[in-house]
């Protein structure tokens, strides 16, 4: 099986880098020896996230050890976890893609991956033992398909609990408020916007151009100004109620409307729009100030690919890339911090 051998004081945060991209194998125990850590991966890095790790930490090594080397975390003891639920009873669908062993939880609310081809008698029973199997969990909703519309928001088919779509979801020492049928929200990007936040100083005027619930905007709350723009109507309700929840009243300004249609500058551009912001790059362009920096998310296959869409607009420098999570087999949601000097 294959590994990544770490420093020890490097651990946490390797195990959460893997934990939050859907690579850490938490059936196996992580492996001490000495100064170092193995952890368990589900399979081979790609090339791409090998470097991205790499960048992170510096000294890993990517390995590949017997099987036996590692404990399995399984015993009779041992409550079964929905994950165990879902490999005891159906490999066969997760091989061929069907379900998944990922999900994202928001609060008291699960969302599954499980494809329309599974049998809607199958999909409620695997709802009810995520009800019971993933503690804090009131409601279980499936995803019926991709992110659609201006909104960004996806349709939802409840599988078990209560039909309830709002709740309150915390992280980084911040909460939310988050309607799962109205607005985009991933928390799968805790870490990112983490990163982000230590990034941020009191000097700082920050333009969020696709704010949703407010996630970045309240992570950058040392800035001196966050404009925060949005063009659904909901984001920007739950945006006002979280800029309360969070006495942050003083730093955040709400904008409901089309960010090209808004007159703001800033000397740091947070574009979390991947499949999208790679039209918006103009409009960025206008917004930061000279010697600013663009945090720019897009889907991509490789770095190179990304920084294409700045070559021929501006003077730029790449201060870090990462990757920050998969999109689908070998394509990334990845990020780039550009600092922009001046335009062509």
């Amino acid at each position: 099986m294959y590994c990544c051998k770490v420093e020890r004081r490097e651990g946490e945060r390797v195990r959460r880098y893997l934990l939050e991209r859907g690579l850490l194998n938490r059936d196996y125990k992580i492996k001490r020896e000495g100064n170092f850590l193995y952890i368990p991966l589900v399979d081979k890095l790609e090339p791409i996230l090998e470097e991205d790790l790499r960048s992170l930490v510096g000294s890993v090594e990517f390995l590949e050890l017997e099987e036996e080397e590692f404990q399995r975390r399984r015993s009779g003891k041992k409550q079964m976890s929905f994950r165990d639920y879902l490999l005891s009873n159906f490999k066969k669908e997760i091989e061929k893609g069907l379900i998944s062993l990922s999900y994202d939880v928001i609060g008291s609310i699960v969302i599954l991956q499980i494809s329309e081809e599974v049998d809607e008698d199958i999909r409620r029973e695997i709802g009810k033992n995520a009800l019971r199997l993933i503690p804090s969990v009131k409601t279980v909703f499936r995803k019926k398909g991709g992110i659609e519309g201006d909104y960004r928001i996806r349709k939802l088919e409840l599988l078990a609990g209560e039909y309830n779509t709002l709740t309150l979801y915390k992280e980084n020492s911040y909460r939310l408020w988050v309607d799962v049928e109205k607005v985009y929200f991933s928390p799968r990007l805790g870490w990112e916007r983490k990163r982000i936040m230590e990034m941020v100083s009191p000097k700082d005027v920050v333009v969020d151009m696709f704010c949703g619930v407010g996630p970045f905007s309240i992570a950058c709350r040392r800035a001196k100004r966050v404009y925060s723009i949005d063009i659904n109507p909901y984001a920007i309700e739950l945006l006002k109620k979280n800029i309360e929840l969070n006495r942050v009243k003083d730093k955040i300004v709400p904008i409901w409307d089309d960010v090209r249609n808004v007159e703001v500058s800033g000397n740091r551009v947070i574009m979390n729009l991947p499949k999208y912001s790679h039209k918006f790059i103009d409009k960025a362009l206008d917004i930061v100030e000279d010697g600013g920096i663009i945090h720019y998310y897009t889907i991509a296959k490789d770095f190179k690919g990304a920084e294409r869409v700045f070559e021929s607009r501006c003077d730029y420098e790449v201060l870090g890339r990462r990757v920050v999570k998969s999109y689908a087999p070998r394509e990334y949601v990845i990020v780039l911090d550009v600092k922009v000097n001046k335009s062509i």
